[in-house]
């Protein structure tokens, strides 16, 4: 059980559902019932994206699967053939799939590809780990990518006529929650970038202030859904927000010192799906 629970994890099927969950948040606030391709592509582009690292890095983890000694990269080398096989298939279904979404979508799904693999891959010869190399820009472009994908695409692939005003206001809160569950995982990171001389935004403000950036994050996050918000979903979104807040403060108090891949990879990408769950009770449930 727990050898599939890893698998699950750490080849990336359960961040590939955290896009969807918030995908389908998209859909509850512009109400509008999903479409099954937007959201299929959803998964399916999150999941290649994740894991097209692992794919170029096959020979690598091959050659030193012995050495490793985190829980998600002993799992990774242990599976990077299916994983790899996987990855491979997901995006042979993506192109197609994709193609089916209207023009805009395919826009919108395409900056936000193309803004994942330059954040991943090598593109500059002088920034060997992509735009996540260039101080500052990492959780930047993460915030950007998630806000683009799980707001945009499934906004213009639902063919229905949406305000300006809420297209900017679901963009901004998506950004601001993708950005600080992203800091939690630099903060994680932490030590190992100032060994690189990677200049994030924990290594430039510290573990504390870092922490304090993420307590801000999401009151604001919060405070838009509060005044934005409540008034379209429930007014009982008050109580099931104030839970949620308080649940993503124990997570950053708790995310350094660094904790196990479990609590980033599992936990705090949770909490995308957790808020699925709340606004999906709130919105549907009696």
């Amino acid at each position: 059980m727990k050898k599939a629970f890893d698998f699950f994890v750490f080849a990336n099927f359960w961040v590939g559902l955290c896009a969807v969950a918030q995908g389908l948040i998209t859909y509850i606030f512009i109400n509008t019932t999903p479409s099954p391709i937007a959201i299929s592509v959803l998964f399916l582009a999150t999941f290649f994206i994740y894991n097209i690292r692992i794919v170029l890095n096959y020979p690598l983890i091959i050659k030193n699967k012995d050495n490793y000694t985190s829980d998600r990269m002993k799992c990774v080398a242990a599976h990077v053939d299916l994983i790899r096989l996987l990855t491979i298939v997901s995006v042979i279904i993506l192109i197609p799939l994709s193609l089916l979404l209207p023009i805009q979508a395919i826009i919108s799904l395409s900056v936000a590809g193309i803004l994942a693999l330059a954040y991943s891959l090598p593109i500059f010869k002088s920034k060997k780990g992509g735009l996540r190399q260039i101080p500052g820009l990492k959780t930047l472009i993460i915030g950007l990518i998630w806000a683009s994908s799980t707001v945009l695409v499934p906004m213009m692939a639902s063919g229905e006529v949406i305000t300006q005003q809420l297209t900017i206001l679901l963009f901004i809160k998506r950004f601001l929650l993708v950005f600080s569950l992203a800091l939690l995982f630099d903060l994680r990171d932490m030590e190992t970038d100032q060994k690189h001389n990677l200049k994030t935004i924990p290594v430039a403000l510290g573990a504390v202030k870092t922490k304090w950036l993420c307590f801000f994050l999401i009151c604001i996050h919060s405070i838009i859904i509060f005044f934005a918000d409540i008034p379209v979903v429930a007014p009982d979104l008050i109580v099931i927000m104030l839970i949620y807040i308080a649940i993503n403060i124990y997570l950053i108090i708790q995310s350094f010192p660094r904790k196990s891949d479990y609590f980033y990879l599992f936990w705090v990408d949770g909490m995308f799906v957790l808020q699925y769950f709340l606004f999906y009770f709130i919105k549907y449930m009696p």
